[in-house]
C-alpha cells in the first residue's frame, strides 16, 4: 500500500545543505557540490519513505552524474569539484533558524543519512545511485553524458526504495 504523503514541510533543499555543511564543519569533514547533492537526494528519499514527508518542494533531476537539485546547484556551481566553504552556511543566527524549522523526526532521519553516506565519497555516491531504478528510469533512452532535465518521481522513489 502507497503512504500517504503529509503536507510539504517549510524546508527547502538549500536549508538542508547548510545543516549539512555546519554538522561536516564540526566535524572536521569536507563536502563538494557533488557529493552534497547526493547527501541532499538521500535526505530526500529517506524523509520521503521514513516520514511520509516531502524534505522540500523543488524537484529533484537526473542529471548524468545523478540526482541534482538545479536550485541547490545554482548556489553550489562557484565552488566547481572543491569542497563548499563555511561561508555558504552563513551566520549562527541563520543555523540556528534552519534548524529549527526541522520537525524532530525529520531531524532525526536527515541525521541518520549523514551518518550512513557522510563516510562515503561523491563517487562512490554517484555509483549508488546509478545502480538504483529512479535515476535509471527518469535516464532511460538516454545516452551515459547526456544532460537531462528529466525529475525523478516520487512515485518510482517509493516503489523502489518500499521493495527494498
Amino acid at each position: 500500500m502507497r503512504p500517504v504523503i503529509k503536507k510539504l514541510l517549510n524546508i527547502s533543499a538549500s536549508d538542508v545543505a547548510k545543516y549539512y555543511l555546519y554538522r561536516s564543519t564540526r566535524d572536521g569533514e569536507l563536502i563538494s557540490p557533488l557529493k552534497m547533492q547526493k547527501l541532499i537526494y538521500y535526505a530526500y528519499v529517506w524523509t520521503l519513505l521514513k516520514n511520509h514527508q516531502k524534505l522540500f518542494g523543488e524537484k529533484i533531476e537526473a542529471w548524468s552524474l545523478g540526482p541534482v537539485v538545479p536550485s541547490l546547484y545554482r548556489e553550489l556551481k562557484r565552488y566547481g569539484s572543491a569542497p563548499i566553504d563555511e561561508d555558504f552556511i552563513g551566520s549562527g543566527k541563520e543555523i540556528k533558524e534552519i534548524e529549527s524549522k526541522f520537525p524532530p523526526n525529520v531531524r532525526k532521519t536527515i541525521d541518520e543519512v549523514y551518518e550512513e553516506y557522510m563516510t562515503k565519497t561523491a563517487f562512490e555516491l554517484v555509483q549508488l545511485v546509478h545502480e538504483e531504478k529512479p535515476w535509471v528510469n527518469a535516464r532511460k533512452g538516454l545516452s551515459p553524458g547526456k544532460p537531462s532535465g528529466k525529475p525523478i518521481k516520487d512515485d518510482d522513489i517509493i516503489r523502489a526504495y518500499s521493495m527494498a
